[in-house]
């Protein structure tokens, strides 16, 4: 069924179903012992619009035929008809490591295409397929170069037409990004700390001390602590350099604040280079930002593309997304607790006064009236109301945790205390309570500047509640309580 190439991937056909069962067979590197393979994990991408979406992933323990590994599988039944590709496989090999870890090979093979077609359809011939797929990338080229129209402008033939490259520091961006009119590539490069190791050492001679040597791994480790990526415009058509320029530092502004959302801190902007076609013009400037750390791993490696597409064009239409979006974006990019905390309350904040009325009266999961120190419900016209049923709404709020105590596991549950849940935890958080302890911290933070547990300790129930909290090393944690419900938010109304 199959030629044993030295080393390469197969399928059994170029063309199948939904719901088909298919045969692949791969040769692996002669330095892989065959039978230390235990599983061989694919991953099928979708050849879409713009760009490869993941489709669907398998892993099983192969079986070995005549010197190749082979693989059997059903493709999923709702498996839409198209045009996917694979290109790696990840190996998992016995024994274990020291560790008792497991030990993995990524193998990398030329992308093998193939079409998943209607059940009524006739397969089409591999000749065909490799058309198609050429086809969609000159479509996708089309696409990655759509000219950006800068109002007044409404025609190409109307202005004039700019090459942008914005030039940015702060995320590590794992594979190039294509998205309609623009396309996000990481460079594989850091920025250099030369400059201040020079800067140290003029101080150093000029104090009469012996200067420091230049350490290659500490350049090395402040490049990789800086990871760069570029926005690429390939047609930005507009009056003039002014209106092109201001045009991409905003679009890219809330590309920003996108890839800020899951990343720790929003990455900035350090560079822009302009050059205007069929002149020899060419402008830039730059604009370092500094760098606190920012980290992007998706499984997906598509998804940041996917991300923005879904949510730029909210953000340059609605004011308030990007209001919420920059705020969140700050929030985690905040390494101190209390001001971390302060302002992932202020997207609740934010988002319950834009969507929740005030002067209702507040109740329980299980309907049950909330009632005051004095007896008196609460209501919605209270900030920490508001932001309570909003989290209350969305549904999202219980949590079971676990912390030692005398050297006892013990059990918390945050939620509706009436629940089967809270009946088997040793401590139940109420959801009301939960947000004012959250609430609690974030007014001492606003006010005093910090979060004093000890001085908490001797204030009201809920304050108390709070201290408990974050002095506990496990369990819930008040930051991460509040920090998801903004995620949620986030999500919700973003």
């Amino acid at each position: 069924m199959f030629p044993k190439p030295p080393f390469s991937f197969k399928l059994n056909s170029h063309s199948y179903t939904a719901g088909e069962r298919f045969v692949c067979q791969l040769a692996v590197p002669s330095d892989v012992p065959i039978s230390r393979v235990k599983n061989i994990s694919l991953d099928f991408f979708r050849l879409d619009r713009l760009r490869n979406q993941f489709a669907f992933g398998f892993g099983s323990a192969p079986r070995e035929t005549g010197g190749l590994l082979e693989l059997e599988q059903n493709f999923p039944a709702d498996m839409i008809p198209g045009f996917y590709s694979v290109g790696r496989a990840i190996l998992s090999l016995v024994p274990l490591d020291d560790n008792g870890a497991d030990q993995n090979v990524v193998i990398e093979f030329p992308q093998v295409t193939i079409e998943v077609r209607e059940s009524i359809q006739l397969p089409v011939t591999a000749e065909l397929v490799e058309k198609e797929v050429a086809a969609i990338g000159m479509r996708r080229a089309l696409l990655a170069k759509k000219p950006h129209l800068v109002a007044p402008v409404t025609k190409r033939e109307e202005g004039s037409r700019f090459l942008v490259r914005v030039f940015a520091v702060g995320c590590l961006v794992h594979a190039p990004q294509q998205l309609e009119g623009f396309s996000i590539l990481p460079l594989g490069l850091g920025l250099s700390h030369r400059n201040m190791w020079e800067i140290v050492n003029g101080f150093l001679e000029s104090d009469g001390q012996q200067p420091l040597a230049f350490v290659e791994q500490t350049e090395q480790s402040f490049m990789d602590s800086t990871p760069i990526f570029v926005v690429t415009y390939e047609e930005v058509v507009a009056t003039d350099i002014d209106a092109a320029s201001e045009y991409c530092v905003k679009h890219s502004q809330n590309i920003f604040r996108i890839l800020g959302i899951d990343r720790g801190q929003k990455p900035r902007a350090f560079a822009y280079v302009i050059g205007q076609y069929d002149t020899s013009n060419w402008w830039h400037w730059f604009a370092f930002p500094g760098y606190q750390g920012n980290w992007l791993s998706e499984f997906n490696p598509v998804e940041t593309s996917n991300q923005i597409e879904r949510l730029l064009p909210r953000l340059e239409a609605n004011p308030f997304s990007r209001l919420i979006i920059s705020t969140y974006g700050d929030a985690t990019g905040e390494q101190e607790y209390g001001f971390a905390l302060l302002r992932f309350w202020t997207v609740m904040e934010l988002v319950a006064e834009h969507t929740v009325a005030g002067g209702t009266p507040l109740a329980n999961p299980d309907g049950s009236t909330i009632l005051n120190g004095k007896g008196n419900p609460e209501t919605t016209s209270s900030k920490h109301g508001r932001v309570y049923v909003y989290i209350l709404s969305n549904g999202l709020y219980s949590f079971t945790g676990h912390y030692i105590e005398d050297g006892i596991q013990k059990t918390v549950f945050i939620g509706d205390v009436t629940s089967l849940n809270a009946s088997t935890a040793n401590e139940v958080i109420s959801l009301w309570d939960m947000v004012r302890a959250v609430y609690a911290i974030r007014n001492s933070i606003a006010h005093e500047g910090q979060f004093d547990p000890a001085k908490a300790q001797t204030g009201d129930k809920y304050q108390q509640l709070a201290a408990r909290l974050t002095t506990r090393l496990q369990g819930p944690d008040p930051l991460q309580f509040i920090k998801w419900q903004a995620r949620y938010a986030i999500g919700r109304e973003a």
